[in-house]
């Protein structure tokens, strides 16, 4: 944009924000409920108006890779890194400024206010998950030309959360030839989402084709606890008994993981992470009073909790000491393994992998909010430029981090430097 464009916006985003100090400055304690139900309605779709004109702003801002020179790996993780968005506020966005150029019909009805934001994000939403799970005869112009006229005749009869449930089941209704097909758009859009509330509670959600819920209610039901009738009537409701069976087939498959050749990341067995604080654990100090531990995928688990799944699993403690300038003490790991390699091996071992676990709270990469569980442990200065494997070399990195830094390293230049080779018996621990 030329010098003059960017006055003219910067002249007009002062002129909005000389409008939000008027508002602001509005007495509101004299206005009746129905002028304040009309302020706000209006404010909203003021509102909505300027989120429609951040996404044209942000389509331009991808398309010329800003987020990537912002070192963020999608528009998404940017809107949450410096706009400082929730997760869903982020992706809604994200979505709506790249799938925008479709929404013709969509957008002329915004401006004729027959619908609202809120029901342009989710129609944007709709498509957007409908062209990814299309086959390849549906081109997203496709999807959008014969999904807006649906979606838009619902959006003025039906409530926010009907609308939401046609958009998310648009794709299942565009292209009905045979079942197989549709069986395939149902594999292509299946998901499992899992998270955690800030109250505390986890929350899974989840859409499959018939076939996997098959097996998934088959488990639960061969696991979940029979009623009791000695037990709390909450203990018995379906909903519960269901969830303890899930548990209980996902602590099985976990118990059997190393028997069936399973190993995480770094070789190490397949096991649950809890990473905490001593007084954590410490029966002296009392679990109220205690700091919550966490999980290597972000989880905040309570002291009482933590205590809990010790008991519970027999679980092992493994203490590391940590300086107060952040530098770990110990020169091993419980079982005798060398937490510092040098030069005599190229990848990092489980027992550094463990230590990582407990040092980051995600990828080491300024803003970015992978767990350490899905992350490369990295050598900060790279093995074939004489980098040691060692602690205070490496670093977790997720995998879009990892390349982005390879791919720097590439432009910079080769390294002539040949590593050393790796003595006998030393198998990968973890991917660089």
């Amino acid at each position: 944009m030329g010098a003059g464009g960017v006055a003219s916006a910067a002249q007009a985003l002062e002129t909005i924000r000389a409008g939000l100090a008027m508002l602001a400055a509005c007495d509101i304690d004299t206005s009746g409920a129905a002028d304040l139900g009309d302020e706000c309605t209006q404010i909203m779709r003021a509102t909505g108006c300027l989120q429609l004109e951040a996404a044209r702003r942000l389509r331009r801002f991808d398309a010329v890779g800003g987020p990537a020179a912002d070192d963020c790996p999608s528009l998404a993780a940017w809107l949450g890194r410096r706009c400082r968005l929730r997760p869903w506020e982020a992706r809604q966005l994200a979505v709506l400024s790249g799938r925008s150029h479709l929404l013709t019909d969509t957008l002329a009805a915004f401006a004729d206010r027959e619908i609202e934001f809120g029901d342009v994000s989710t129609i944007a939403e709709g498509i957007d998950r409908a062209a990814d799970t299309m086959t390849d005869s549906w081109p997203p112009e496709r999807v959008a030309q014969a999904a807006q006229p649906a979606l838009l005749e619902a959006a003025t009869t039906v409530t926010p959360g009907q609308l939401r449930k046609a958009a998310t089941r648009i794709a299942l209704t565009l292209d009905g030839e045979t079942a197989e097909r549709r069986r395939h758009q149902i594999d292509r859009q299946a998901f499992l989402n899992l998270g955690q509330g800030i109250d505390g509670i986890g929350v899974l959600s989840a859409e499959m084709g018939a076939d996997d819920l098959a097996i998934v209610e088959k488990a639960i039901d061969a696991f979940a606890p029979s009623p009791n009738a000695d037990l709390p009537r909450w203990q018995n409701l379906p909903g519960h008994r269901r969830l303890r069976g899930l548990v209980t087939a996902c602590q099985i498959a976990l118990n059997a993981a190393g028997r069936h050749g399973y190993r995480e990341r770094g070789g190490a067995p397949v096991r649950v992470h809890v990473i905490a604080c001593a007084a954590t654990v410490d029966p002296e100090v009392p679990a109220t009073q205690a700091p919550p531990g966490r999980t290597e995928y972000g989880t905040i688990v309570t002291a009482a909790q933590v205590r809990e799944m010790i008991q519970r699993h027999d679980a092992g403690i493994h203490e590391i000491l940590i300086d107060p300038d952040g530098s770990v003490v110990d020169r091993f790991a419980a079982d005798g393994q060398p937490l510092n390699w040098g030069r005599t091996r190229r990848l990092f071992s489980s027992a550094q992998r463990d230590v990582y676990l407990a040092l980051y709270a995600g990828c080491a990469a300024e803003g970015c909010d992978r767990p350490p569980a899905w992350a490369d442990i990295d050598h900060k200065q790279p093995w074939a430029q004489g980098g040691r494997t060692d602690l205070d070399n490496g670093q977790p990195l997720c995998r879009w981090h990892n390349l982005q830094k390879q791919n720097r390293q590439d432009r910079a230049g080769p390294s002539h430097e040949k590593p050393p080779d790796r003595p006998g018996g030393d198998h990968p621990a973890s991917d660089e």
